[in-house]
């Protein structure tokens, strides 16, 4: 078996501290860093990744970088893939692409088009099939492209990234079965956000499926799973990390379905989400009806015994690349790094 990797999901915090916390990443051994890259997000998301990403590079030498995700809505494939393909020069071959089919928050209140499910997940599968072909253009080998959602003619990009054929892919997709497909047909890795052992296994087996229908091998595809991970110092910092576990439940409501918990609650689910004070609020306020048992049956709060125990899970269900997510971030991430570090002896 191949040696299980650990990425760390930089999440809710200002620029400066990312770019801190992702050098610290490297420092502690982590595998890869991952920035979400949203406008807004529940959890307070507010940086440009890219720009961060590239920070990074320069003050680090070996984790892999990537966004979790970038969608196809706020950027055109070509602006897309002419970032990843600088901040692949940048860092000597170390870029990824997350991409995915977008969120509701980063698109409905800026004015942009909030499209259905499927044409969303048309739209994500059309703009890797661009990205891949700016990244192989030049000016001697432009790209004409006629699709449903995108058109080039002679177009190519200046820059090339640096790794050959190109930066990998990693498909950004939850429960939705098309976007599963989407990653076994075109996807280097899957981001599969959140499971349980039984929900990841559900899933890959339809990203398996795709793959092979599209004459891939499962091998040619990294399965990468978060791990929400808290060690509370004190009785006040394990509520609070139970209560951010049960806002990650809510949001991902398949989760908590799976595990037969199906409150009557009207949220919509985290795709279709709009933030807003009172929005959050609510989420707040809904947590009360999710179960302590269910956050720590489905996250590493504690210590060493529940990171162990998670991380085991998952391992067995096919994970091979592990993002943890600290949930008492920004405040613990310093801590959180060392003691997750020595856990799984990463450093």
């Amino acid at each position: 078996m191949a040696r299980l990797k650990f990425g760390y999901v930089n999440c809710g915090v200002d620029p400066l501290s990312a770019l801190e916390y992702g050098v610290l990443a490297e420092n502690r051994g982590f595998d890869s860093l991952w920035l979400p890259d949203h406008f807004v997000d529940v959890n307070g998301d507010r940086l440009d990744p890219w720009t961060v990403l590239s920070a990074v590079a320069v003050k680090t030498k070996r984790m892999t970088l990537s966004s979790w995700v970038t969608d196809t809505q706020r950027s055109h494939p070509a602006r897309t893939a002419q970032v990843v393909a600088c901040l692949d020069v940048i860092s000597h071959g170390r870029a990824i692409l997350g991409i995915g089919a977008g969120e509701a928050m980063n698109i409905v209140p800026f004015g942009l088009p909030w499209e259905l499910p499927r044409q969303r997940v048309a739209r994500l599968a059309e703009a890797i099939q661009v990205i891949r072909a700016l990244w192989a253009s030049s000016r001697e080998k432009p790209v004409t492209f006629s699709g449903q959602f995108y058109q080039l003619e002679n177009a190519f990009l200046s820059q090339p990234p640096k790794q050959k054929p190109s930066p990998p892919i990693y498909v950004g997709a939850l429960s939705s079965k098309m976007a599963l497909q989407v990653v076994g047909q075109l996807g280097d890795g899957w981001l599969s956000w959140f499971n349980t052992a039984d929900t990841f296994k559900k899933r890959w087996s339809i990203v398996k499926e795709a793959a092979e229908s599209a004459g891939r091998s499962q091998r040619q595809i990294e399965p990468v799973s978060g791990i929400m991970v808290a060690f509370p110092r004190n009785a006040r910092e394990r509520k609070l990390a139970l209560l951010s576990g049960k806002m990650t439940l809510l949001m991902e409501k398949t989760v908590l379905a799976s595990l037969g918990q199906t409150p009557d609650l009207q949220l919509q689910h985290y795709q279709n989400l709009l933030v807003s004070k009172a929005k959050v609020q609510e989420i707040i306020d809904a947590a009360e009806a999710v179960p302590d048992d269910i956050v720590f049956r489905t996250m590493a709060i504690g210590g060493r015994d529940e990171v162990k125990e998670r991380t085991e899970q998952l391992a067995r269900a096919g994970v091979r690349h592990f993002t943890i997510v600290d949930l008492l971030a920004p405040k613990t991430v310093r801590g959180t790094l060392k003691t997750f570090s020595k856990i799984v002896n990463i450093k």
